[in-house]
């Protein structure tokens, strides 16, 4: 047992810089020691109120986030970041499953528990307390967090994570970014998402740099925000990005060097794009919940567009077979990950986590390939896989061309039931400002940069892609538009 390894990186950049700012909000900042302070209140409030080893946080995008789940740490639990969005009898039974004595939430979702008759506090944050107790005790090899799969493919499931695995991809993520103290970084993505609580709320707050949390997605405020406290990093999703390059506004935003593309796939267009319109560079990178969760990245000064770019120093990246074999550069297999960010298990699921990870390599079941100098290509999910007329198609592969057609600047291929085929490709795009295109024309130009089977047979053109609240593609909406 020692003092939580997370907790003392936090309290030694509080002693290092005691006035720097920590967290910056809209209405609401906190300095690394004021932090401390609010820190050290919430813990001293949950030991108050939680005899148990786990509590619930629920809460949105803002400052208060942060001395919430250091706070639980300090108190010596395990905290269970629930998604936002849950609608009220999944947060009972992700209690229940978790052994939640409380959830420490805001009054925007207190009735939302309530209503279902979990026990929640109001969590305040206030700095009443000075830091004079030392966190209580902990095992860096127990679960710290339980953070929520997107499930995109069926129920969240919870996933165990240790300090061990968020610090060592923290680790990982300084070394392959050249990330310092300095940086401040802008925190876009939802806080209870991998992404969030790793990159943009444990790594700058251990390493004594800044971030900036504003409380939900708003173009020109997040521009005016970078402009504002010279944010240099910026981590957030394509379709985000896309739009951020649209915003009208006038800003200057020369203090970013670094923005990453994670969660889905990455259009060149828009990293070239993005890339003429702030003068900085976008990178993409991938990772997934289970891995703490940054896999691989791409940096400046050597980006490789398309790519997601190389395994962080302290992850082993494989491209396996069914049977476990590993294949060589260039050869479609799964992504396989080993290393220390290698997550504990699936919370109370035995199975599915043999079924995940096995002889110490986690199954990502993302498709695809290393090249000749080590930087990863994916292709899709084994569960996109679409078979027309026996024929593997992967859609990501015929997204990637529809969207170098003229007027295309998005595009989402689904699979549809076809008695003849098996399976046929629905494409929805959305098209650019001014752009016409017909069915034909798009066929047409498809038959020139796929082979036929891969060429979607239909089309449905939309104002906007639904997304969901991670900033992905929402493709269940879609799939369910074409039903019936």
């Amino acid at each position: 047992m020692q003092t939580s390894a997370i907790l003392e990186r936090f309290r030694d950049a509080v002693r290092r810089y005691p006035d720097r700012n920590a967290v910056i909000g809209n209405d609401l900042s906190f300095s690394y020691s004021e932090l401390e302070r609010r820190t050290a209140s919430v813990a001293q409030r949950i030991t108050e109120r939680v005899q148990g080893p786990v509590v619930g946080l629920l809460y949105s995008n803002k400052p208060e986030f942060a001395p919430l789940f250091l706070g639980a740490l300090w108190a010596g639990k395990s905290v269970a970041v629930l998604p936002t969005l849950a609608p009220p009898p999944l947060l009972k039974l992700m209690a229940m499953e978790a052994g939640i004595e409380l959830v420490v939430t805001s009054e925007e979702f207190a009735p939302r528990l309530l209503e279902v008759g979990v026990p929640c506090w109001i969590g305040d944050a206030s700095a009443e307390f000075e830091p004079d107790q030392v966190p209580q005790q902990t095992n860096p090899s127990e679960v710290a967090a339980l953070l929520y799969t997107s499930g995109t493919t069926g129920r969240p499931k919870a996933v165990m994570l240790t300090e061990q695995n968020i610090l060592s991809n923290v680790d990982g993520c300084v070394e392959a970014a050249g990330f310092s103290r300095d940086e401040v970084m802008l925190a876009v993505l939802p806080l209870f998402h991998a992404y969030g609580l790793t990159v943009t709320t444990v790594l700058p707050l251990t390493l004594g740099a800044s971030v900036v949390v504003p409380e939900r997605f708003i173009p020109r405020q997040v521009l005016q925000l970078v402009e504002k406290h010279r944010v240099t990093c910026l981590i957030a999703v394509p379709g985000q990005y896309r739009i951020l390059t649209k915003e009208p506004t006038s800003t200057n935003c020369s203090s970013l060097w670094l923005c990453i593309a994670g969660a889905e796939r990455l259009p060149e267009h828009i990293a070239l794009d993005f890339e003429d319109r702030f003068g900085c560079p976008l990178v993409q990178g991938y990772g997934t919940t289970e891995l703490s969760p940054v896999v691989s990245l791409n940096i400046p000064a050597a980006n490789r567009h398309g790519s997601a770019g190389k395994p962080l120093p302290n992850i082993e990246l494989s491209i396996r077979g069914d049977d476990d074999e590993l294949f060589p550069a260039e050869e479609i297999g799964e992504v396989c990950v080993a290393g220390p960010s290698v997550m504990l298990g699936y919370l109370r699921d035995a199975e599915g986590t043999a079924r995940k990870i096995r002889n110490g390599v986690l199954h990502t079941s993302d498709k695809g390939y290393l090249d000749a100098d080590g930087y990863l290509f994916l292709v899709g999910r084994a569960d996109d896989l679409v078979k027309v007329s026996g024929e593997k198609v992967y859609p990501a592969e015929v997204e990637n061309a529809l969207e170098t057609i003229d007027g295309v600047d998005e595009a989402a291929v689904i699979a549809v039931p076809d008695a003849k085929h098996g399976a046929r490709l629905h494409a929805f795009l959305q098209l650019r400002s001014g752009a016409e295109l017909t069915d034909t024309a798009l066929r047409s130009a498809c038959r020139e940069l796929l082979e036929n089977y891969k060429v979607p047979r239909t089309f449905t053109f939309v104002s906007q892609m639904p997304r969901t609240q991670t900033g992905k593609t929402d493709r269940r909406a879609l799939a369910a538009s074409t039903a019936g």
